[in-house]
């Protein structure tokens, strides 16, 4: 029942290589776990890491995580399951004492909290998350300070919502407490609006904090409880993925709303909402997102996160890239090129002048100054390798490298080894490397496409546009009116843009929102999420860039 019930083996690294003071970093725990059961706990953390890394949004957002196992023995397996709450009785002596029925609901499994993070820090001092496999296959998880999660069927969907509560505030979005059929005191919520990301009791369109995320066309509320007594059974009114406010949260019939009619903070093996994955996106982005150069070109500034501040990290650049590998900036004398290590004035020369370069989650791409070939840096020193001939231009992002063809324009995808492209569209007046696929304008500014991701099939996704934009915020597409300049945002399905804001000389997709640079260049701006609202945090710049700085 206490430490003195087993002891900590030690810890092993199961994932991830973000150096570890820029890594999101989740440590899990085994609890109940004898000393010949530690192969079962390094399969249950086997088997978590394959859950994580192949569920959205952590499919594609995998590079900023390290994942640590804590091999911990305990003297019994199991754990306790009391019968006041219809458990078997079972006591077993566990190290970090999880027990089952707490608040006296059986699938409520807790443990002692502040023996979980005293021992996480001193096996992974830097761990951003602690989750606890628990040795059982009864039912039960919970969330809070840290996760704790039950080898039950379908264990790594319930270490999947525990995460949920625990690294990022995410608020259970099922409408009951203990969900049985005589509930009483969960009719309607109490007034106050909650303080979790994913839910709310405000369905006005104009401030609603998910409002970024809902099309014009989407009537709020979008589903009402007409029996607040009870948790609603009316199935969606609309198709699958659409965000709204749908009643019926946070343990309550009524008076909280969901963005979604089903997620996986209401239920398991069910994808997380559109909302809850911009929220993990940008919580699990630990280094700054958006950096800017002054406009002489002299510094090149990271913004600190809050307000108005701003830190110099470089001295002067022609021009800045980021993407999710990091930040490169070339010379402004001799064009070579340099990556930034994460400290001000660290940066590494890695590679003479290009035409061009593009920054994928890997690494980072040039386009040689003659449009002659494109380079793919070997990620040491300043080694290229020669992947593919002449281009026009090269694009690069979450989902890798595109390039046009310099005689045609048409596009090719680069499928991981030198010389090995696939055609995968004609011409456009612009491309844009999205997390999931590759977005392009046609040549005569008239309709942004989205490649369906095989063939060359494409799909139309709007009209006429002027300039667009991708990155990992919300469905990861932006773009701007060819007349006004105005911006908006991608809802994900064809033809389905909210207005943004007004226009920008130039604008950057971040993990946690869009930031802008002010037609005059004279100040940038953050995106807020609700509305056309934008708040001012920063001065003039040259230009902008977003990216895992």
């Amino acid at each position: 029942m206490t430490t003195s019930d087993g002891s900590v083996l030690g810890s092993t690294q199961i994932h991830g290589t973000a150096p570890r003071n820029r890594a999101f970093t989740l440590v899990l725990l085994g609890d109940g776990f004898t000393s010949t059961q530690q192969t079962d706990f390094d399969n249950a953390c086997t088997d978590f890491v394959t859950a994580l890394t192949s569920t959205p949004p952590y499919d594609t957002i995998g590079r900023p995580i390290n994942i640590w196992r804590v091999n911990v023995t305990s003297t019994d397996s199991g754990a306790d399951d009391p019968t006041s709450t219809g458990g078997t009785g079972a006591t077993p002596a566990t190290y970090f004492d999880s027990t089952f029925g707490s608040n006296g609901i059986r699938r409520l499994l807790v443990c002692d909290i502040t023996t979980v993070l005293q021992t996480a820090a001193a096996q992974v001092p830097e761990f951003t998350v602690a989750i606890v496999v628990v040795n059982s296959t009864v039912y039960g998880g919970s969330g809070g300070s840290i996760g704790v999660y039950s080898l039950a069927g379908g264990a790594t969907e319930i270490a999947l919502h525990e995460l949920g509560h625990t690294a990022y505030g995410l608020a259970d979005e099922y409408p009951c407490y203990a969900c049985d059929n005589v509930e009483t005191g969960h009719d309607v919520a109490p007034l106050g609006e909650p303080s979790q990301p994913n839910v709310t009791q405000n369905n006005d369109r104009d401030t609603l904090k998910w409002g970024w995320a809902v099309a014009p066309t989407t009537s709020l509320p979008t589903t009402s409880n007409p029996n607040c007594r009870t948790v609603d059974p009316q199935p969606s009114p609309v198709p699958t993925g659409t965000v709204g406010c749908f009643e019926g949260a946070r343990y309550y019939h009524c008076g909280y709303y969901r963005p979604e009619y089903d997620c996986k903070m209401k239920e398991l093996s069910i994808p997380f909402c559109q909302v809850c994955r911009q929220v993990i996106r940008a919580k699990v982005k630990v280094t700054k997102n958006i950096c800017a150069l002054t406009p002489t070109r002299d510094a090149v500034y990271l913004y600190d996160g809050s307000g108005s501040s701003w830190t110099r990290i470089g001295g002067p650049a022609d021009r800045i890239i980021a993407g999710p590998w990091g930040l490169v900036a070339t010379n402004p004398d001799t064009g070579d090129l340099y990556h930034y290590l994460g400290s001000p004035d660290n940066w590494q020369y890695i590679g003479g002048p290009g035409a061009s370069f593009a920054v994928a989650p890997d690494t980072v791409y040039g386009l040689t100054p003659g449009l002659d070939a494109v380079y793919s840096y070997d990620g040491f020193n300043n080694s290229w390798t020669r992947i593919g001939g002449p281009a026009g231009q090269i694009f690069a992002g979450g989902w890798g490298l595109v390039a046009t063809n310099p005689d045609t324009g048409d596009l090719y995808h680069y499928l991981g080894s030198p010389d090995n492209w696939e055609y995968i569209g004609g011409p456009g007046a612009s491309f844009a490397v999205a997390p999931d696929t590759v977005y392009g304008l046609t040549p005569g500014l008239d309709a942004v496409y989205r490649y369906d991701g095989s063939g060359s099939s494409w799909t139309r996704v709007g009209g006429p546009a002027g300039r667009i934009f991708t990155g990992e915020w919300g469905r990861g597409l932006i773009a701007t009116n060819p007349d006004t300049g105005d911006l908006y945002t991608y809802l994900g399905a064809p033809d389905s843009w909210r207005y943004t804001g007004g226009p920008g000389y130039s604008f950057a997709v971040a993990t946690d929102t869009v930031y802008g640079l002010t037609p005059g260049r004279d100040a940038v701006y953050s995106y807020d999420g609700i509305g056309p609202s934008w708040t001012k945090i920063g001065g003039p710049a040259d230009d902008i860039a977003a990216g895992n700085i």
